[in-house]
């Protein structure tokens, strides 16, 4: 345990800065966010850890120059279009990848998507006044319709249930339709074991995104097979497969011209 702890407060001072591991330590109600700002959590439970995992371990960024260059270029190519790319943050928590992808594409308009309340709640204080993200109330699912939400585990591990009412399903394609002009450009997928239910209906999306992050959940669910269908559905399509963390990251290949 001390020796976890001393781990956790060593890469918290390397990565996260002084001021960082300082309120990490103390327990604060607020970690300070690298190039400004701030975001709160609940000292008490997982949000120190999810937004090391984002921010201090940066699971989210493309270290390699010649991917993340390409991944500009899309990016680029959207705006070049007159339309604005959307990230869709499936799963947002308290909104720490929010507000960073906020930060790496600052031209980009996220939708993020989270259906626990309480989660939902701190994600709403965290975002208030980001005009780029819009926050949805919501599980993300292939199929529009309701599930029910278990929060019995830690805040990061909240899962999702079809059922007949109860939390709204939203889809990739109900997400873009958000955002006026708005083109895909990236989605970002941890949602507990649910994108077993994402990628087996609706999946035309996967055809128009240039970047796909997903944290799978086959170790959290051994017989379930949450990951077949997105293994099934990727497979079918050129990406480049990048893996960062506990994220495998999609980086869809650039057409070659002769």
């Amino acid at each position: 345990m001390l020796k976890g702890r001393a781990l956790a407060t060593a890469k918290d001072l390397l990565r996260g800065g002084p001021a960082f591991t300082a309120r990490a330590a103390l327990g604060s109600s607020t970690l300070p966010l690298a190039g400004g700002g701030s975001i709160r959590v609940r000292p008490n439970g997982s949000d120190v850890e999810v937004v090391r995992q984002v921010w201090r371990d940066r699971q989210y960024a493309i270290a390699q120059a010649a991917h993340r260059e390409r991944a500009a270029r899309y990016e680029a190519d959207i705006r070049a279009r007159g339309n604005v790319p959307v990230i869709v943050d499936a799963g947002a928590n308290i909104g720490p990848a929010s507000l960073w992808f906020a930060q790496e594409y600052p031209q980009a308009h996220i939708v993020a998507v989270e259906p626990d309340a309480a989660n939902f709640a701190m994600a709403q204080a965290n975002c208030a006044g980001h005009g780029r993200i819009t926050l949805v109330e919501g599980a993300i699912g292939g199929e529009p319709g309701h599930v029910s939400v278990g929060s019995e585990a830690e805040a990061f591990a909240v899962t999702t249930t079809r059922a007949d009412s109860g939390c709204r399903v939203v889809t990739a394609a109900d997400c873009v339709a958000m955002v006026d002009k708005g083109e895909l450009f990236a989605v970002k997928v941890d949602i507990e074991g649910f994108e077993d239910d994402l990628f087996a209906a609706n999946t035309d999306w996967l055809d128009e995104v240039k970047l796909v992050y997903i944290e799978p959940h086959d170790h959290i669910f051994p017989t379930r097979g949450t990951s077949r269908n997105f293994q099934a559905e990727m497979g079918r399509r050129d990406f480049d497969l990048l893996i960062r963390g506990e994220n495998l990251i999609y980086i869809r290949r650039e057409e070659q011209t002769t």
